[in-house]
């Protein structure tokens, strides 16, 4: 079978078949592969770290010169990494090659029906309820049409503290349970408390209800599967009883910004090309994402009791990042945890500008510090360690790479500035001539770059070579122009992502904490003052660096000129990007197009069909004041008990303030307090009266 039709066929990549099309995830040769590959790696940085010792010792090593190369061999270090892994990615991809068994990739064996139980969660806090339940919806219809929805049920676990949201969530709940004919199927819980977050929400999850089940599908608020990506999954965890974690690779979709279209576009041409360089060398010993993947419950219940870490945040206290941390506890218990890159129909969201962009990576910026700490923890697989510290060093090498550029900056001006000390001792007899060493240096930064551009121009290469997948991206000329506009858009946006984390390192190291706030999931546009107080500083910087290079020397700012560009244009950038508008003139241009926009799958298709359709407000607690039915269920969903004295003495004073001041002066906390119990219309409140007048044994007398 020819590489460009294996490539295009749709579904999981299977390690081995046997005769009835089981998949059997087995993979060999792990220490010969991962010796190669690490190799390779350490050859490449000693190489680049002997040329940049080279270029910077023709007259002598200085002090400062001594940290450049220290700082430029750490940071080579990271970019040989992923360099070698788009390397094997994009020759594997090419050859039509399984990154698992290296044998042909083969098509998914579908028809078999799971044995097993399958529960898929959702996670939520704060989110668009509209789109929370439409992705579930149809997700679930999706399911459905693989004729295998009875192997499956839903739960959403919310830990919403919006009053508001909270029961707009019940309220979609009970419409979709009626709609799909559900009830007993899609479930829905709401913590009282939301101790350690999401993690903190799936072990309370999973203490009370996993033992229904044999496996969890982990899915974030904004993520969407197809059926047959589930269905597969859970065939892949009955074939594979060692197997703790399958991860899926989601694609981004769904945003209209051009900020968001870039990434998107990227994501779909290069991310297959580095998850199957992943799988090559990761093997069982992969990393976790965090949602878009299937766990085995009882694995997940018995070894993926995180730590508390000891102080307080941000590198004390629960962790924010987990996922990376229960790949690795599930590893230590001799749980295998697989990356399959070849699942298709896994998508998720994400930010649709550069702020929010921004304001997501602070937040993990914070967790990903934390595994600093624990790293050093008793047990762990080495390649387990690998991926913390790979995690610590996705923010960590920003500040590296500022502190490199500083010292360069220095260098050069102690070069500019600097007599040549032709005889360098009153000893010597002959005069130590200046060595230029331009060319060298145009040869370093152009290795360097190669090895940041070359994986990218890889996957566009092997999707030029397949028949009908260019197509799919608008067409080979608007692929290899979308790739090309996005490497200039990359170079501009990298030195202000740099600067951006090193302040949130910077800040993180100094104890300022952040908590884990709801994202921003939409495509609203950055206004020109946002643009402006959340970069101005960044353009500052630019321009100030940009005036100290020219005097320094103005063949320095020539070769610095990308990292200023990009500071200094931080503001346009950020607005520009930002826009819908922009996103659609690229749209109407052919450039940035992805599979799902060309052919848009049935699963999101008709999630946009949901969302149309969706209210734009369901009326949140307002509702409850006048609707019965609406008040009847939020009544049901609370847990039984009866208030204390205190309490139902509050609530009904609220009630009263409600009633003579109206609902609208209602604060966010004396919602929440009225939603601990069941809620009475406002036509029926007689006035202030005592706990003991309640009219429901266990509630208080604003009860029903």
């Amino acid at each position: 079978m020819a590489s460009a039709r294996i490539l295009s066929e749709h579904g999981v990549a299977a390690a081995a078949r046997d005769a009835v099309g089981r998949v059997r995830l087995d993979g060999r040769g792990k220490t010969g592969r991962r010796l190669a590959f690490f190799t390779a790696v350490a050859v490449a940085t000693v190489a680049g770290s002997a040329l940049m010792t080279d270029v910077l010792s023709g007259d002598g090593l200085t002090a400062t010169e001594a940290s450049i190369v220290i700082l430029f061999t750490i940071n080579f270090s990271w970019i040989a990494i992923s360099f070698m892994t788009g390397l094997v990615g994009a020759s594997l991809r090419l050859l039509g090659r399984d990154p698992i068994s290296l044998s042909a990739i083969a098509q998914p064996a579908r028809g078999r029906a799971p044995t097993t139980r399958t529960v898929v969660v959702m996670p939520i806090f704060n989110e668009d309820t509209a789109r929370v339940f439409a992705g579930l919806r149809a997700t679930w219809e999706s399911v459905a049409a693989t004729g295998h929805l009875a192997a499956f049920d839903f739960f959403v676990l919310s830990d919403t503290r919006d009053p508001d949201i909270w029961v707009e969530e019940e309220l979609a709940w009970a419409d979709h349970c009626r709609a799909l004919g559900a009830r007993g199927r899609l479930f829905y819980r709401r913590r009282e408390h939301n101790e350690e977050g999401k993690p903190g929400n799936l072990m309370d999850f999973c203490r009370k209800w996993a033992g229904h089940y044999d496996h969890m599908v982990v899915l974030d608020a904004d993520s969407i599967m197809a059926g047959t990506a589930l269905v597969d999954l859970v065939l892949m965890m009955e074939d594979n009883p060692q197997a703790g974690l399958i991860q899926s690779a989601p694609a981004p979709t769904g945003r209209r910004t051009l900020f968001a279209r870039i990434l998107q576009f990227m994501s779909r041409v290069h991310g297959p090309t580095m998850a199957t360089g992943l799988a090559f060398w990761q093997l069982e010993d992969g990393n976790y994402w965090g949602h878009n993947a299937i766990i085995r419950t009882q694995a997940f219940v018995e070894c993926c009791h995180l730590p508390i870490l000891s102080g307080r945040p941000p590198l004390g206290g629960s962790l924010l990042s987990h996922d990376f941390v229960e790949a690795a506890l599930l590893r230590r218990a001799g749980w295998q945890v697989w990356l399959v890159p070849r699942i298709e129909g896994s998508w998720e969201d994400i930010p649709g500008d550069p702020i929010a962009y921004a304001v997501r990576d602070r937040r993990w910026c914070q967790g990903n510090l934390q595994h600093i700490r624990v790293l050093p923890g008793s047990g762990l697989k080495p390649i387990s360690r690998l991926h913390l510290f790979m995690g610590v060093m996705s923010y960590l090498s920003s500040p590296l790479w500022f502190a490199l550029l500083a010292m360069s900056s220095i260098a050069a001006f102690e070069q500019a500035h600097t007599a040549h000390a032709f005889f360098p001792s009153s000893q010597s007899l002959f005069p130590s001539w200046p060595v230029d060493r331009s060319q060298d240096m145009v040869v370093l930064l152009l290795v360097t770059l190669g090895m940041l551009v070359v994986p990218k121009l890889l996957s566009c290469a092997v999707l030029s070579l397949e028949r009908d997948r260019p197509a799919a991206f608008g067409g080979r000329i608007r692929l290899w122009a979308g790739a090309i506009a996005e490497f200039v858009f990359s170079v501009l946006l990298a030195p202000v992502m740099m600067v951006l984390h090193t302040r949130f390192v910077a800040t993180i190291l100094m104890g300022r904490a952040v908590g884990w706030l709801p994202q921003r999931r939409d495509d609203s546009e950055i206004s020109w003052g946002d643009a402006m107080r959340f970069h101005g500083a960044i353009t500052a910087l630019g321009l100030a660096w940009a005036g100290v290079a020219w005097w320094i020397s103005p063949s320095f700012l020539v070769w610095i000129s990308p990292v200023v560009a990009g500071l200094i244009l931080s503001v346009p950038i950020a607005r520009i990007s930002s826009s819908t508008g922009a996103g659609e003139m690229a749209r109407r241009w052919g450039l940035f197009l992805t599979p799902e926009e060309v052919s848009p799958p049935q699963e999101l298709a008709r999630l946009d069909e949901l969302l149309k359709a969706s209210p734009a407000t369901r009326g949140g607690i307002m509702r409850l004041f006048s609707d019965p039915h609406a008040s009847a269920l939020h009544g049901a969903l609370l847990p039984t008990g009866a208030p204390t004295l205190r309490i139902s003495t509050e609530v009904t004073l609220i009630y009263e303030k409600a009633r003579r001041l109206g609902p609208d002066t209602l604060t966010r906390e004396e919602k929440a307090k009225l939603l601990s119990w069941p809620v009475r219309p406002l036509d029926q409140i007689r006035g202030p009266s005592t706990p003991g007048t309640a009219t429901a044994p266990g509630r208080p007398d604003c009860a029903p």
